[in-house]
C-alpha cells in the first residue's frame, strides 16, 4: 500500500526518466507525473511534496527563475533539475536555490540515489515534529500565538488559511513571523523550517526523554489575534 502522505513529483515527458523514478519510489510514496511546470506547482505545495524532479527538456524559457519560484513556494522540498546540457553558469545560478543538478545523458543510478535519499530523509512523523516544536517552545519561551505559526513555517498551511483560522490580517501575520524568527534567533522562516526539520529528524523521537517542554500544539492553538 502506497504512503499517500508522501508525494514525489516528476515534471517530464521522458518515459525512461519516469520509469527510473517509479521503480525507485515503489510503494514508499505517491508518484505524480506531469508534463508542464505549471501543473507541478500545486502538486508540490498542497500537500507539501517530499521531492520533485524537473526535466529541463520540458521547460519553456530560462530554468533558473522557474526553479526559484518553486523553491520560494516550497522551502523544504528536495529538488533535482535534469539539464539538457551542463553549463558552469547554470551550476552557479542554482546553488543558492539548494537544487541538485544532473545533466544528460541521463545518469539513471544518480537519479535513483536522489529518490531514495529524499524518501529516507523525508520520513518524519508528526510526533517527531511536535516534540521538537515543544522543545523550541520551552527553549525560546514561545507563546501560543508563536506556536500557531508553525504550520505556515513548515509549508503545511497557506497564509490565507492561517489568517482565517487565527482571525488575523496579513499585517498581523507578518509581525508574528518576524517575532517568531527573532525569538528563535534565525535569519528567516526558511532557515527556521530547515533547522526544525533537521533537528526533529535527529532528536525529535527523544525530545521528551531529554526533558524538553510539555507544551502541546493543536489546530486551535493561538486562536486569538496578535
Amino acid at each position: 500500500m502506497k504512503n499517500v502522505e508522501s508525494t514525489f513529483v516528476v515534471v517530464s515527458e521522458d518515459e525512461g526518466l519516469v520509469d527510473i523514478v517509479r521503480a525507485a519510489v515503489g510503494d514508499l510514496a505517491l508518484l505524480q507525473v506531469v508534463r508542464s511546470f505549471a501543473e507541478a506547482l500545486p502538486l508540490v505545495t498542497t500537500p507539501p511534496a517530499c521531492g520533485v524532479i524537473v526535466d529541463g527538456a520540458v521547460l519553456r524559457g530560462q530554468p533558473v527563475p522557474q526553479l526559484a519560484r518553486l523553491r520560494s513556494q516550497s522551502p523544504l522540498v528536495n529538488i533535482l533539475f535534469v539539464a539538457v546540457e551542463l553549463r558552469s553558469s547554470l551550476l552557479n545560478d542554482i546553488q543558492p536555490l539548494r537544487v541538485e543538478l544532473l545533466a544528460r545523458p541521463l545518469p539513471g543510478q544518480a537519479v535513483e540515489r536522489f529518490v531514495k535519499r529524499t524518501l529516507s530523509s523525508g520520513r518524519l512523523s508528526d510526533l517527531q515534529v511536535g516534540n521538537w516544536i515543544e522543545h523550541l517552545t520551552t527553549e525560546h519561551k514561545l507563546s501560543n500565538n508563536d506556536v500557531a505559526l508553525f504550520p505556515l513555517v513548515l509549508d503545511r498551511e497557506t497564509p490565507e488559511h492561517l489568517c482565517a483560522r487565527l482571525n488575523i490580517d496579513q499585517a498581523a501575520l507578518s509581525r508574528g513571523l518576524r517575532r517568531l524568527v527573532k525569538k528563535c534567533r534565525v535569519r528567516n522562516t526558511d532557515r527556521l523550517a530547515k533547522n526544525l526539520m533537521r533537528d526533529a529528524l535527529l532528536f525529535g523521537s527523544s525530545a521528551h526523554a531529554m526533558g524538553y517542554g510539555h507544551t502541546t500544539m493543536s489546530g486551535d492553538t493561538g486562536a486569538s489575534a496578535f
